[in-house]
């Protein structure tokens, strides 16, 4: 991975820098939240997502090629993106004396447009292998979706806990 900026957090012990876990952290969804620059306040919006992570961290994406989303990307293509996993354990039995329990990984780049028809399929592919939808073997027509890379300038992620191994990535009820 290549040398990434860190934020502080306040919670030191709690954050998580080993990709292998990072990874199985954005294994457990499918869904995150982009967050774009809009007046007065930012955009945010959830999205089915995919990804795959040799040297960086990559994020695919996918939607239509007009409205209010791709005008604001046009516009200004730095974001942010969460994925996060919650779980609330009022009512039930603790883990690790904690009633609540989470994983989130945040995103931090630019979204491109990815114009090449082979990297649109891959990409498409890895959404659809992080939604459980069937692979594609080419790239639809119909609607011909804009598909949307974010590398990765700067990865934070954190658990509730320490994490002392990647069996605990995993959360238990």
């Amino acid at each position: 991975m290549a040398e990434q900026k860190l934020f502080s957090m306040m919670h030191a012990d709690r954050q998580v820098t080993d990709p292998m876990f990072i990874k199985k952290m954005l294994d457990l969804t499918e869904t995150c939240t982009i967050a774009l620059y809009d007046e007065p306040y930012p955009y945010i919006v959830p999205m089915n997502f995919g990804y795959d992570w040799e040297e960086n961290l990559e994020i695919y994406l996918h939607c239509a090629a007009e409205g209010h989303r791709m005008s604001l990307i046009r516009e200004n293509s730095w974001v942010a993106c969460n994925i996060n996993v919650f779980i609330n354990r009022y009512g039930k039995e603790p883990y690790r004396n904690e009633k609540q329990d989470y994983r989130s990984v945040s995103v931090f780049g630019r979204l491109e447009i990815i114009e090449e028809e082979e990297e649109r399929k891959n990409a498409l592919n890895a959404i659809c292998r992080q939604t459980g939808a069937p692979l594609l073997r080419r790239v639809p027509k119909n609607g011909n979706p804009v598909v949307l890379r974010l590398r990765a300038d700067q990865i934070t992620a954190k658990a509730q806990y320490p994490l002392s191994g990647i069996s605990e990535i995993e959360m238990p009820l």
